[in-house]
């Protein structure tokens, strides 16, 4: 059986996922990303142990493995396999990933954006599956983006293209970690609906009282928020739907600017679900160009934490058709 490996590479944790191209045997491993080593020759060495330990307990010998992926966060050389610019990966930019673990695994080898992965782990097996043209929206600390367009994925001049969580609803509205005011992160991302909320209990926001007594001392996290409004909490409900509202204005730019067939939701505070979604769909139709975009679907994701990572085990089969 031909078998895809892809692995989610953030600053804290490593996610791998095993599976068969076909969608069955399936196996997942997490490890911490510190374990791998501080600088090129150590990662690769602890990412070519690991692998090949998954691979045994998978039971996928050699020539079975079709693609091998890596999402990252950061500005991404898709072509040479490097990354070029990752906060939280210092030590790994510039070093050829994609051709040392290609030597390494005799397979094709795919090293792609995070959110870039995500969008086309989605539409390839996902919430975006048939579609032509998709947007993605990745709900995280920040707010991250990734384009199918005209069947490709769309990564723009250096790989820069969507940013979508940069575009400005509101040029007067908030600060936006990037610098700028009134950015979609600013509003929907789960650094800035936290923000919120601690703001709304500073200020003693009607519905505070009984939202701190819910978070008993707890940071005011999407999760945390989102039990919370499970438990009663209206200030909870509140604060995801104002960060909805932001977001449907947000997708209705996306919509307006490249006429998408489906726009997917994904990433953590996607699982807020219908306390987010609703206000995003309520507030969409006022803001788009005409009639002709009133229909687009928007929907969360379907491959939950494992979007990245499939897709850009996906993007190695590609390479190596």
């Amino acid at each position: 059986m031909r078998t895809l490996l892809g692995l989610d590479i953030g600053g804290t944790n490593v996610k791998a996922v095993l599976r068969g191209v076909d969608g069955g045997r399936r196996r997942r491993a997490r490890w911490r990303t510190a374990e791998l080593g501080h600088d090129a020759d150590s990662v690769i060495a602890g990412l070519e142990t690991r692998i090949r330990a998954l691979l045994e307990r998978g039971g996928v010998g050699g020539g079975e493995l079709a693609g091998l992926g890596l999402a990252c966060a950061g500005l991404i050389d898709s072509e040479l396999g490097q990354v070029m610019e990752a906060p939280n990966l210092r030590h790994w930019e510039g070093a050829p990933l994609g051709p040392w673990l290609e030597e390494r695994f005799n397979c094709p080898v795919a090293l792609e954006n995070d959110v870039n992965a995500l969008a086309y782990g989605e539409w390839r097996m996902g919430a975006g599956k048939g579609t032509e043209n998709m947007v993605c929206l990745a709900l995280g600390t920040g707010v991250g983006g990734g384009l199918i367009l005209n069947g490709c994925l769309y990564r723009g001049r250096r790989g820069l293209a969507a940013e979508l969580g940069h575009i400005t609803i509101d040029r007067d509205g908030r600060r936006c970690p990037c610098g700028s005011r009134g950015c979609v992160e600013a509003y929907a991302g789960a650094r800035a609906i936290e923000k919120s909320a601690r703001r709304a209990l500073a200020r003693g926001r009607r519905g505070h009282a009984k939202l701190a007594k819910l978070l008993g001392g707890e940071p005011p996290t999407p999760r945390a928020l989102h039990a919370a409004a499970g438990e009663g909490s209206g200030l909870a409900r509140e604060l995801f739907a104002e960060a909805g509202r932001a977001l449907g204005v947000g997708i209705a730019n996306c919509i307006n600017a490249f006429a998408p067939e489906r726009v997917v939701i994904a990433g953590g505070v996607s699982r807020a679900g219908e306390l987010l979604f609703e206000p995003a769909l309520q507030e969409i139709p006022a803001w788009l160009m005409n009639a002709e975009v009133q229909h687009v679907d928007v929907r969360p994701r379907a491959l939950g934490d494992d979007g990245a990572a499939l897709g850009a085990a996906l993007l190695a089969v590609e390479r190596g058709a």
